[in-house]
């Protein structure tokens, strides 16, 4: 009986290590694997430590040990089409909304979307970068992080196709914190701003004299569902505006170009 415990404990282990290494030789290519399959058994030697507590492979931490040592390739020898499809149970604006900002943080501002996909299970984005190089896996996984998000798994399944399960239970957009009864100085805009609004009452916006702003605020949920649209066709440098109540982000724009904020704006918050 004790054999046969010990028997089915053995192949349980195996089963991970084989796992394991079919992930290191996934993510770095199966001829890199075989010629560097000792030094894979020297730094992967305790597989232990490349297990989560339910013995499924961490993948940031063997990307981890890869890139540290020189093993994670994230050139290639000349342009390709980048595909990389990414899944979750989030709802969907918000979820592609933090993949550009993720990505836009990352330098890549120009993707092809090729396939999206919403049912009962989730939602799937499939999307195609022309790069010289990978999309490093670690770094999107600390800019996700940064806005609620972690991953939880990582696959490769060819040279030039990746795939992220993330998980973005507690997601957010990158916006800045709106404090009540405090002036915030807004500096020149490169995009719109986004401020965090969550339990405030009004906004008063103030523009530069100089400047001739044709606002276009929109008021939108914890999901990003518009709530509100407000856009006004003449220029002003004062407007106050009361918040719906459901609102957690707005974006702050002109009708017409950001030029016309070149001097950046105020905004003033009102906590309900």
């Amino acid at each position: 009986m004790v054999r046969a415990f010990v028997f089915v404990v053995f192949l349980i282990l195996s089963a991970h290590a084989v796992s394991l290494e079919g992930k290191i030789e996934s993510f770095i290519g199966e001829k890199s694997y075989k010629k560097q399959k000792n030094l894979i058994g020297i730094l992967f030697k305790d597989k232990n430590l490349f297990l989560n507590e339910d013995k499924s492979v961490d993948d940031i931490k063997v990307l981890e040990k890869l890139k540290s040592n020189g093993l994670l390739k994230l050139f290639y020898d000349r342009p390709q089409k980048l595909h990389i499809s990414f899944s979750t149970k989030s709802d969907a604006l918000i979820f592609m909304r933090v993949i550009n900002e993720s990505l836009s943080s990352m330098g890549y501002n120009y993707f092809l979307t090729q396939r999206v996909v919403k049912n009962e299970d989730g939602f799937i984005w499939d999307i195609i970068i022309s790069t010289e190089h990978i999309v490093d896996p670690l770094i999107l996984s600390k800019s996700l992080q940064a806005r609620g998000c972690f991953l939880e798994s990582i696959d490769r399944s060819a040279k030039n196709r990746w795939s992220y399960k993330i998980n973005s239970d507690s997601i957010r957009v990158a916006a800045i914190k709106g404090e009540a009864n405090k002036t915030i100085k807004l500096k020149k805009p490169i995009k719109p701003y986004w401020i965090d609004v969550t339990s405030m009452r009004s906004i008063s916006f103030a523009s530069k004299i100089a400047d001739r702003w044709y606002p276009s605020i929109v008021f939108f949920d914890e999901k990003l569902h518009i709530v509100r649209d407000y856009q006004l066709d003449s220029p002003t440098n004062r407007l106050k505006l009361k918040i719906p109540e459901d609102t957690k982000y707005i974006k702050i724009a002109d009708m017409y170009t950001l030029d016309n904020i070149k001097r950046g704006i105020s905004i003033y918050l009102k906590g309900r």
